[in-house]
């Protein structure tokens, strides 16, 4: 017997899928620079809470619009999007056991 899928986890998957597509939506048209630029542009609490609340995206960001070669790039991007998405399946809880009870002491 499996266990359920909670929405919780399904909702996660949908919204790491969705800003893994608007990523690479935003790389396609070019816009990526100018977001990385007003991340940046961002006082520096405001740029830590950005950092911390949209990570696997803002890394993806800041990776895509630094100095390495653009082979490099491609592939830590991709890296980072098939890594964070893959561990965000849903996976379906194991169910609890019973534990054994101990016998009583005499």
């Amino acid at each position: 017997m499996r266990g359920r899928v909670a929405t919780s986890s399904k909702v996660w998957f949908v919204w790491m899928v969705g800003m893994w597509v608007a990523f690479f939506v935003l790389l396609r048209t070019d816009r990526l620079d100018a977001l990385a630029n007003s991340i940046q542009g961002l006082p520096w609490f405001a740029e830590i809470v950005v950092w911390f609340l949209f990570f696997p995206w803002v890394l993806g960001t800041a990776v895509w619009t630094g100095d390495l070669s653009e082979s490099v790039r491609v592939l830590l991007v991709v890296i980072f999007a098939a890594g964070w998405t893959i561990i965000s399946i849903p996976r379906p809880k194991k169910p609890t056991t019973p534990r054994a009870r101990k016998p009583a002491d005499q």
